[in-house]
């Protein structure tokens, strides 16, 4: 019952902690909110950890994308040089696919899953193995500083293909880490274990 617990409680942190809103910046910069409505020159929204009813506003010229905590995201390619969506624009929808793919592979490291992970699993192994999977299986981000040409993604075939290639290696990287923190919880509880070992003789 008590594993049970633990699982759903970290089920429940994990969700709480990507269940918002984010606006990315032309500069690569993210932006955690809740964004309330998206005007002819701004973004309005407000933080989501805020308790106050005050809202902030961005110009739209400075956003890139907003994506939104369902999954769903908003390009603003008008904020993008027109010769780059030009350029994405002669690909076909296969060859986006390909592109996407590629870049994923170059680009997305996902190494934050992989510390994330250990993290999980060495502080409440085993039970943290859960939050391994859980990080392992979650949709992956797409920043543009991390593609080719932040323009292609407005094309849902490009980023079809950059997310497909990113969970392979996302799921890797959580894996690997699951293993990290086990191999660091199992070092610890053994340490440990021969110490009060000792204490006893």
């Amino acid at each position: 019952m008590k594993r049970n617990l633990m699982i759903i409680m970290l089920t429940l942190v994990l969700q709480g902690a990507v269940a918002q809103d984010y606006i990315v910046k032309l500069n690569g910069d993210e932006i955690p909110a809740r964004v309330l409505e998206v005007t002819l020159e701004d973004v309005v929204y407000h933080h989501p950890d805020s308790t106050e009813t005050l809202t902030s506003r961005i110009p739209k010229a400075e956003v890139f994308m907003i994506r939104f905590e369902n999954g769903t995201k908003e390009v603003f390619t008008q904020n993008l040089p027109e010769n780059d969506t030009a350029t994405a624009g002669v690909l076909s929808p296969v060859e986006l696919h390909q592109l996407g793919t590629q870049d994923a592979i170059q680009y997305y490291k996902g190494n934050g899953v992989m510390w994330g992970s250990a993290a999980s699993t060495a502080v409440v192994f085993p039970y943290g193995l859960a939050g391994a999977v859980i990080l392992g299986i979650m949709p992956p981000d797409v920043h543009p500083d991390k593609v080719s040409d932040p323009a292609l993604l407005a094309y849902p075939e490009y980023v079809m293909g950059y997310e497909k290639q990113a969970k392979k290696k996302r799921r890797r990287k959580a894996l690997a880490g699951a293993g990290i923190g086990s191999a660091v919880a199992v070092t610890v509880i053994s340490i440990a274990f021969v110490s009060l070992m000792n204490n006893f003789q």
